[in-house]
């Protein structure tokens, strides 16, 4: 039952990363996902920074802290509130599939199991 609980909620994952996949395919805005969206979008700083109760200085530090790739996801979240927005976020396999992970797993197992029944 086990087995086949992690077989559904692996397939399930897995489903789930594909769309993560193709959105690797798109590189990532020069100026950042915060400034793109903001600038797309025609959120004035002056609007966002009232939202959070932050300064339009506090507004464009995280926009670069996030271009870096140091901002904490909190705060990444709270900005794209403050846009209108929702963080969205993911984890992709860079070189194999769930499934293929699963299998050589399985594969690893059986292998174990054989070689120890022999002892």
């Amino acid at each position: 039952m086990r087995k086949v609980m992690r077989d559904r909620a692996r397939l399930e994952l897995e489903r789930k990363v594909r769309w993560y996949r193709r959105a690797r395919l798109h590189a990532r805005p020069v100026e950042g996902w915060l400034r793109a969206m903001r600038l797309a979008v025609g959120v004035p700083v002056e609007q966002v920074a009232d939202t959070m109760r932050f300064s339009t200085k506090m507004v464009f530090q995280m926009e670069r802290a996030e271009q870096r790739r140091t901002i904490r996801l909190e705060r990444l979240n709270e900005m794209a509130r403050a846009l209108g927005c929702d963080l969205v976020y993911g984890l992709v396999p860079w070189q194999r599939s769930l499934e293929d992970r699963a299998l050589e797993l399985v594969e690893q197992e059986l292998w174990r199991k054989r070689y120890t029944a022999r002892r």
